[in-house]
């Protein structure tokens, strides 16, 4: 299997990947990106995956200002669609893959990318997920086939944090209740253009060595394919 630098096909690359893979193991990423080596898929468990969809059908069709006060005017509406790119400067050596949940229109024609989270609205990493959502804004309106165009204009792009503050017990039923927070992601495209041009010139070079932290890269070595640890605890399942 071809370990080396050099590359003459465009880099498949996925959205989601950037918040974690990328941060988390630059091996795996490698391995993935170049080779299709995906690590086993753990999943989100089954609850949040139910909430946010519980979530999503409610907001359908609904007004964004309901939901908080700062977002403009416009509804949510469902696009589950697959996404995928024109190849993005600088470099335009590589192009983005994945797929849309949920899309919003404003009342001036233009659309924007808010993104639910259930999760702790005061985590750091929250900015993270600036460079994923820049993805999708070129992808919706850069797409690889002009005839899969859906929208010309992203102009919003941002994260709705959920997270659960009180619960209510009424009549034998149960309700969290929860303020959501907006938090808007400030667009800088030229910022994601060298973001892809950093990860095209990793991709480019050799595999990297196998991590030490990394526990994909432990359980490899474990069972013979990577390279050696001493370390056998903290095993990824």
């Amino acid at each position: 299997m071809d370990s080396s630098g050099g590359n003459s096909r465009p880099y498949k690359l996925s959205p989601s990947d950037f918040k974690y893979l990328w941060e988390d193991c630059k091996h795996c990423y490698w391995r993935k990106v170049r080779q299709g080596i995906y690590l086993p898929s753990i999943g989100m468990p089954g609850i949040f995956g139910k909430m946010n969809n519980l979530l999503q059908e409610t907001l359908i069709g609904r007004n964004l200002n309901e939901l908080h006060p700062d977002l403009p005017s416009g509804t949510f509406e469902k696009k589950e669609a697959f996404l995928k790119s024109a190849p993005i400067p600088n470099s335009g050596r590589a192009y983005v893959s994945g797929r849309l949940d949920l899309l919003t229109t404003f009342e001036d024609g233009t659309h924007g990318i808010i993104d639910l989270k259930i999760t702790d609205p005061r985590s750091e990493n929250l900015y993270k997920f600036s460079t994923q959502l820049h993805a999708y804004k070129f992808a919706l309106e850069n797409p690889a086939d002009d005839q899969e165009r859906i929208v010309n204009k992203i102009s919003t792009i941002g994260l709705l944090i959920v997270s659960p503050e009180e619960v209510e017990l009424t009549n034998g039923k149960v309700a969290f209740h929860t303020t959501p927070q907006w938090i808007p992601i400030e667009e800088d495209i030229g910022g994601f253009f060298s973001f892809i041009d950093r990860i095209t010139e990793f991709l480019d070079q050799p595999m990297p060595e196998a991590s030490n932290t990394c526990e994909w890269c432990k359980y490899r070595a474990l069972t013979g394919n990577g390279i050696s640890h001493k370390e056998e605890k903290n095993l990824p399942f």
